[in-house]
């Protein structure tokens, strides 16, 4: 990983802090994370996005809101035994309107990206 690209995800990871502290808890942990704990975690963080999707096509009125918020109650559940922190950022996004939905599908790509640079970098100094 070059200078430039550690830079880059320090200013990614000062802004999300700052602006959005319930991924703090998870960026706080990052450094000192091994390979298994951040491709769990990338993991948790696609299937967080991809239940935040069906959220902002339901508000979109492209999927049907009763079905959908079963599917994704049952899901916060299931991540929630598995990652708190993750659990709860779903229960959020669940209840945003659009517009915060999109800005939280964003914070997930950025966090997903996060993520996966320390497992590049764990596999770097693995050799």
């Amino acid at each position: 990983m070059t200078i430039e690209e550690m830079l880059n995800i320090e200013e990614m990871i000062d802004e999300l802090r700052t602006n959005y502290p319930l991924v703090a808890a998870i960026l706080d942990r990052v450094p000192e994370m091994d390979l298994e704990e951040a491709g769990t975690l990338a993991l948790l963080v696609d299937g967080v996005r991809s239940l935040g999707k069906v959220h902002a096509l339901s508000l979109l009125n492209m999927e049907d809101k009763d079905v959908n918020d079963k599917m994704i109650k049952l899901k916060i559940n299931e991540i929630k035994q598995k990652n708190s922190v993750m659990g709860h950022i779903l229960d959020r996004i669940h209840g945003m309107n659009l517009k915060e939905t999109y800005t939280g599908l964003l914070v997930l790509d950025s966090l997903e990206y996060i993520l996966k640079s320390r497992q590049v970098e764990v596999l770097r100094e693995k050799g």
